[in-house]
């Protein structure tokens, strides 16, 4: 028996194969070659964002978070939306934001240049809340082709994209960095 199966009750292994079946018919439902929903399978199972290529087509998937809170009963969750495009092109970039990032098989993050935001067109966007309130996914098709992002699933959807167009991602590595060292706000040089 697998090792991570030994574990498992039988109402469990129940419970993955009918998530499997749902997720198995949403893929299907949209008509597209069934590799191509990988990053969108590693988004929602990893984090993160993803990207994939096969000779005919790429896809990516983008992630953002929100989180709500509730301030009188102390409680809240995340709401992760998903971003998945097929053939994704960018139209349009504007500004630019230096942040490190980590990628891969890389042991340190990299300081990058990144656009604030983004508007990318694709053949088709795909768009999936994930709500851990209810446990639900959402998953629609959008009737768009373009759309814009902004800040972070601005910076994802560069980063993804340019492993689509150059596999790696080339940045400044961290130990390019200088460590500088302040005293506290109410410490002075002369000990006073």
């Amino acid at each position: 028996m697998m090792e991570g199966m030994q574990n498992m009750d039988a109402e469990e292994i129940r419970a993955i194969f009918r998530f499997s079946a749902l997720e198995k018919n949403m893929i299907s439902s949209f008509e597209i070659q069934g590799d191509l929903f990988l990053p969108f399978l590693l988004s929602l199972k990893s984090g993160g964002s993803w990207s994939y290529a096969t000779e005919e087509a790429k896809s990516m998937a983008v992630k953002d978070v929100i989180t709500y809170y509730n301030e009188e009963g102390k409680t809240g969750y995340t709401l992760e939306k998903i971003y998945f495009f097929i053939d994704p092109e960018i139209i349009e970039e504007e500004g630019v934001i230096r942040r490190l990032e980590k990628c891969g098989t890389k042991e340190e993050r990299e300081l990058v240049e990144r656009p604030y935001l983004i508007t990318l067109k694709a053949k088709k966007i795909i768009f999936a809340e994930v709500n851990p309130e209810f446990r639900k996914i959402i998953v629609r098709e959008l009737k768009k082709k373009r759309i814009q992002l902004k800040g972070t699933p601005a910076y994802s959807a560069a980063h993804e994209l340019e492993h689509l167009e150059k596999g790696e991602i080339k940045g400044v590595p961290l130990w390019n960095f200088e460590y500088v060292k302040e005293l506290a706000k109410n410490e002075h040089k002369n000990g006073q």
